[in-house]
């Protein structure tokens, strides 16, 4: 079985979201509706996503200088 989590990192906070989602589509919904709820913007757009450490299934998603959230894929044995 596997899930994704997600942590945003807002203003260089990170905040783990406590919560998890069935596919990685799911959680960058979520993060796109946390940062336009917590900001009242809603013209954000993705800037770049690379993978951390080479994983691709660990990936952050940048939206600018200071926002951004990681979406990690966590496989249960």
């Amino acid at each position: 079985m596997k899930y994704y989590t997600l942590q945003t990192i807002n203003n260089g906070h990170t905040v783990v979201v406590n919560k998890k989602f069935n596919t990685r589509d799911q959680a960058i919904n979520y993060a796109f509706a946390y940062f336009e709820h917590k900001y009242l913007n809603e013209d954000l757009q993705l800037s770049d996503e690379f993978k951390i450490d080479g994983n691709k299934h660990n990936i952050e998603y940048v939206l600018d200088y200071k926002n951004r959230f990681r979406v990690n894929r966590v496989n249960l044995a």
